[in-house]
């Protein structure tokens, strides 16, 4: 009954906007008086269709979402909740690494490199996709005119492309302000084109208020009636904020909205102009990646390599927590200035926000083992970890345990190199190296940050596994690094390219790069970007879609309006 009524409001809606806009086309020369909550200031129609849409305006549109399902493999099978739950735990390892199995004790304390991971093993099952919430919010101040708006149009529509029907997505644009141009839709055959509609609609207009764009998709996140089980937002810009601080105006804003449900923010930095410090404290506010794109001719690739992630989510709500014993305390954990958060003395959290299936993750530390004199024990546990978070297909909660014990030998024992702590702890090592490079940079002091860059390289290059892929890309990273500590070209791009690759080898975060920490949606999708399988169509429907859709009149006018046929798609 919910969704007949829901259906009825948007029908009436419909009429309503069908009425106004023959308003006013009788009236072509009154441009659409549009409210914008924000500023209260209204922009210029450009010559476009299209209008952008007032916050009250939007939650009165907003599509009702569809009920998550769970499948099962025949229609009068019933679902074993208890023997699903314990099916999925079993597919999620925690495995703690230490770099010896057996350490050889010294009156002199010791370095122990740890590597916890943790996999999400993709199941053979056929399982449901979580719906999803995408909420983009893009800048369309004067810079992004021209290439950089049309492929920044170009790649949501690919983006629009690979979500499914049950999915929702929602555009706001900033600039100066802030504003709606697309409300929760379902990406559904009769909403394709006005989705479309929305994207096309972009139109530039003056400076850049980053905070402000970033707010409005904050309170539009907060604000739903309704939501679906996975909440993404992407931030897009190439240019700094007019106003200093934006990052931290975003940090305020989520501490006032108090919003209970588990989002990511994921941001993008396009060219040499934006501020990618401030982009990257943003996407550290949610436990998200920060995207550096030198260059624009890959954005598409870069957004659908974001997005294809969010097609895997497993679990949702998902804290990592390691406790430390503190006869060996950790002496290192990587990634501790936007990864780990203390929460108690002995005690480190990391909010994951969502668990990928099929993805694995690694994560160093060093743990400091003492003098021999102070050890007693033949073996310890030295290192405790919790796995918690919410089964989005099942709804239900889990919970995942595991300890790290060594054992201790007065006698000498041979070191046997392992290659997933090495490999690991060195991407580790190197991503804290480039942010040490980054900043002696800043401060001008090139020849440190080139020496500091050196010395990484020599040490991974003295590796046992200097042949592993993973290797080969961090020496790749670390010396084209290196070729821009230097004047002018550190101005140019360095602290965002040092800023990305940092991410990259420290939080293990995806990049076009290095597709062996794809996923296979991740995998799927680039690979049918590249094959051309999500080509981009004119105003016609694709042909996936055409068998269900039904065209209603706006779709039906579209077509027979010129305007919009002689447009570029």
């Amino acid at each position: 009954m919910g969704n007949n009524s829901s259906s009825s409001k948007s029908s009436n809606n419909s009429k309503k906007n069908k009425s106004s806009n023959q308003s006013n086309s009788n009236q072509q020369q009154q441009p659409p008086q549009v409210h914008l909550k924000s500023t209260g200031q209204v922009p210029p129609p450009n010559g476009y269709k299209f209008q952008l849409i007032d916050e009250e305006t939007a939650k009165q549109l907003e599509d009702a979402i569809v009920e998550q399902q769970v499948i099962v493999e025949h229609q009068d099978q019933q679902i074993d909740v208890d023997a699903k739950v314990g099916e999925t735990i079993e597919r999620i390892n925690i495995n703690m690494i230490a770099r010896q199995d057996v350490v050889t004790l010294s009156q002199f304390p010791q370095i122990l490199p740890v590597i916890l991971q943790v996999q999400a093993i993709k199941s053979q099952l056929k399982h449901a996709k979580a719906n999803i919430d995408l909420i983009c919010v893009v800048d369309v101040s004067g810079s992004m005119e021209g290439n950089k708006i049309g492929l920044v149009k170009d790649s949501l529509r690919y983006i629009q492309k690979i979500l499914s029907p049950n999915d929702r997505i929602a555009l706001v644009t900033f600039g100066t302000y802030s504003a709606i141009n697309l409300p929760w839709t379902l990406n559904k055959p009769e909403n394709k084109q006005k989705i479309k509609d929305a994207i096309l609609g972009m139109k530039i207009r003056d400076s850049t208020n980053i905070a402000d764009g970033v707010k409005l998709g904050l309170r539009m996140i907060k604000q739903r009636k309704q939501k679906n089980p996975v909440t993404c937002m992407f931030v897009l810009t190439d240019g700094q904020d007019d106003n200093k601080g934006a990052d931290d105006r975003c940090s305020q804003a989520i501490n006032e909205y108090q919003i209970q449900d588990t989002f990511v923010i994921n941001t993008f930095g396009y060219g040499q102009d934006h501020d990618a410090k401030v982009m990257n404290n943003i996407s550290n506010l949610k436990g998200g990646t920060f995207t550096f794109i030198e260059n624009i001719s890959k954005a598409s690739e870069h957004f659908i390599l974001a997005m294809s992630g969010m097609l895997s989510v497993l679990a949702k709500n998902v804290k990592f927590i390691i406790e430390e014993n503190p006869k060996y305390p950790i002496k290192k954990l990587y990634g501790d200035d936007f990864l780990w958060h203390k929460i108690e003395g002995s005690k480190y959290l990391m909010n994951m926000n969502y668990l990928l299936e099929g993805e694995n993750k690694e994560f160093a530390l060093e743990i400091e083992i003492p003098p021999s004199d102070k050890i007693n024990q033949q073996n310890e546990i030295v290192l405790r970890t919790n796995l918690a978070g919410e089964f989005l297909e099942l709804k239900t909660n889990f919970t995942k345990q595991q300890e790290l014990k060594i054992q201790f030998s007065l006698q000498e024992i041979p070191y046997q190199p392992k290659e997933i702590v090495e490999v690991n702890y060195l991407r580790a090592k190197a991503g804290t190296i480039i942010g040490t490079a980054k900043e002696l940079a800043k401060i001008k002091k090139y020849d440190q940050a080139q020496q500091s860059l050196n010395k990484m390289i020599d040490e991974i290059e003295q590796s046992h596994f200097i042949a592993s892929k993973a290797l080969e890309i961090v020496i790749a990273d670390l010396k084209q690094i290196k070729d821009i500590c230097k004047p002018q070209l550190f101005e140019q791009k360095g602290e965002a390219l040092m800023l990305n690759k940092q991410k990259n080898h420290i939080q293990r975060q995806q990049s076009l790069n290095n597709s062996m920490e794809w996923n296979s949606d991740q995998e799927e999708q680039i690979e049918n970007f590249k094959q051309g399988k999500l080509n981009l169509s004119v105003c016609d429907m694709d042909d996936d879609y055409q068998k269900n859709a039904q065209f209603d009149s706006p779709v039906q006018q579209f077509r027979k309006n010129s305007f919009d046929s002689n447009q570029s798609y």
